[in-house]
């Protein structure tokens, strides 16, 4: 079930995602739609679940910039009683994963509702709307001076007792010369924009900072190369894969020029191959 909000609400949404379109430096289209999904399969099965927080009866789940919607659609026929609802500033995007997964059967599920929202505005739900609120990989257009008000409308749509959960990244670590180099660069790209290049560590510090409890911190290491664990093949796809995507924008900043950052690149295709990568990921929740 499509539910795009309407009318003036869905123009002054639309406005905003001229301007945070500016802040996602990742691009858009069906190569970005699969970096994503690359990513929810990443957290998936590093941490074993779609979720950490003990959310077994949840009757109402927020999905908060859902990307794809891939999450949603999953949560929503992992809880069939429940009523899933996601939001995301880019409806084409979601659109255009939806065609692509109906193409192979998946559906969205009918307790399953996708909206058009600005994660950087006020959410259009009412205080204590949901069971549990989740934000993932988040580290990629949200402002570092943005994240306690995103927290805080995590925190004021979710009903007393129900839980709030923040999955994202820390920053990528590597044995590869070129990629060592370009995660610098992109690095001074995020700074540029006042981003975090990987939030991830900080997540424990800002949400000790808002009015929530039993805050919970769950960390694994995703590595690719020797000693690789279950995802790291879909961590190196997703991090070439995002470091290709970014070369146009780092040629306009005047960072690399692009055949600089396209010899990079193809050095760190090689060099991947037999050399370590890992990053650090993140679970944080909490109970309202």
């Amino acid at each position: 079930m499509m539910a795009w909000f309407r009318g003036s609400r869905r123009q002054r949404n639309l406005q905003r995602q001229i301007q945070q379109d500016e802040a996602y430096i990742f691009g858009k289209g069906n190569e970005e739609i699969r970096r994503l999904d690359l990513q929810h399969f990443m957290f998936r099965w590093e941490f074993g679940d779609d979720f950490s927080a003990p959310i077994r009866n949840a009757r109402s789940i927020l999905d908060v910039a859902c990307g794809t919607g891939r999450w949603a659609r999953d949560m929503a026929r992992r809880f069939p009683r429940a009523q899933i609802v996601a939001f995301d500033n880019n409806p084409q995007q979601i659109e255009n994963a939806i065609q692509q997964a109906f193409m192979v059967g998946d559906t969205v599920p009918n307790n399953c509702s996708l909206l058009v929202g600005d994660a950087m505005g006020r959410f259009g739900f009412a205080n204590s709307s949901f069971h549990f609120v989740m934000a993932r990989a988040n580290s990629a257009y949200v402002p570092i001076e943005r994240w306690p008000h995103l927290l805080n409308e995590m925190i004021r749509v979710t009903a007393p007792g129900g839980w709030i959960e923040v999955r994202d990244f820390g920053v990528v670590r590597t044995e590869s010369i070129a990629l060592t180099a370009m995660t610098g660069i992109f690095a001074n790209l995020a700074a540029g924009r006042n981003l975090h290049p990987g939030v991830g560590p900080y997540i424990d510090k800002y949400l000790t900072q808002q009015p929530v409890r039993d805050i919970r911190i769950r960390r694994v290491t995703v590595r690719a190369g020797r000693r690789a664990t279950r995802a790291g093949r879909l961590l190196l796809a997703d991090y070439l894969a995002l470091m290709d995507r970014i070369g146009p924008l780092v040629a306009r900043v005047g960072l690399a020029s692009q055949d600089q950052w396209n010899q990079l690149m193809r050095q760190a295709r090689d060099e991947t191959s037999y050399v370590t990568t890992e990053v650090e990921l993140t679970a944080a929740y909490a109970r309202r």
